[in-house]
Parts: C-alpha cells; sequence; structure tokens
C-alpha cells in the first residue's frame, strides 16, 4: 500500500485528479453550444434584401448601406426603422426610428455626424468613431438621410473623395 505524501506539517496533500473524459466532454459541450449559438443566428438572422436602384447607383450610398447593414441595423434594422433584432433587448429610451419625421436630436448634418461617431449618453447608442474613418462615418450618415426619405446634404458628398 503506498503512502499518501503529506506537507511538511504533516496534513494529507490532496491527490491532483484530472478526469481527462470530463475535461473533454465539457469542451466539447462548450464547442457545441457555440456552434448552436452560430448556426441558430444565421437560421434567424433576415437577409437583406438587395439594394434599391437608387443606391445601387450611388457609391456613397452603396457603401453607407453595407456599413449600416453590418454595423447598425442590429439595433436600427434593416429599414432603420428602429426595430433590429437587438432593439427590443437594449435597456434605456428605444432605439432612434430614422425613418420617422423628426429626428431625436435634429437632421443637421454636423449633429448627425457627431452622433454616429459618438453616440448619445443615456442611451445604448455608442459611438462609432474609433472604429469607422471619416469617409465611413460620412457615408453611414448619407445612408440614414436616406433611410428617411431625406436628401443627403452636399457636406457630406463632397467631403468624401471618389
Amino acid at each position: 500500500m503506498t503512502e499518501e505524501p503529506r506537507h511538511a506539517d504533516g496534513a494529507v496533500e490532496p491527490k491532483a485528479s484530472s478526469d481527462s473524459a470530463v475535461v473533454r466532454m465539457i469542451i466539447l459541450l462548450f464547442l457545441g453550444l457555440g456552434l448552436g449559438g452560430f448556426v441558430a443566428f444565421r437560421l434567424l438572422s433576415t437577409p437583406a434584401e438587395p439594394a434599391p436602384p437608387e443606391v445601387a447607383r450611388d457609391p456613397l450610398l452603396l457603401r453607407g448601406r453595407g456599413i449600416f447593414l453590418a454595423r447598425c441595423a442590429a439595433c436600427h434594422g434593416n429599414n432603420g426603422k428602429g426595430d433590429g433584432q437587438l432593439a427590443s433587448q437594449l435597456i434605456g429610451p428605444p432605439v432612434g426610428n430614422l425613418t420617422a419625421a423628426k429626428w431625436k436630436y435634429g437632421d443637421d448634418p454636423d449633429t448627425v455626424l457627431k452622433i454616429i461617431r459618438e453616440g448619445t449618453q443615456g442611451s445604448r447608442m455608442q459611438g462609432w468613431g474609433t472604429v469607422l474613418d471619416f469617409a465611413d462615418l460620412n457615408a453611414v450618415a448619407a445612408y440614414a438621410y436616406y433611410l428617411g426619405k431625406r436628401p443627403v446634404p452636399d457636406p457630406l458628398r463632397k467631403s468624401i473623395p471618389n
């Protein structure tokens, strides 16, 4: 019979137990959960419709639409109505409806760009200024105007190099 290892003070040292089967099962469980979540996300996410002709013909709007669908639609919805998949789960004021006749903070181009760049206090709208460059911010702002059925302000068009 083997003697149990002891510390200098005479206490029995606990056996190191690494049941590899349990570890493998836990790892497989987490991988399965991750894969299941990914599959569920892909099955439940609504694919975007093709770009409308007026967007497809306008490089600024087409660029803004791509960024909007990738970064903004989860909250604002594909059509900007504030009905994205995450909108109902967010705590705080409702997500902005870009199709509304009146925007909460107004529709001045500098204000719209500031909101996209810096976000808004007291809401879940985070700023994108550290993620998007100047041209991308302008393109998203232009697309927001398009969704709101507003003309794209000239300063947004003039600030984007072709």
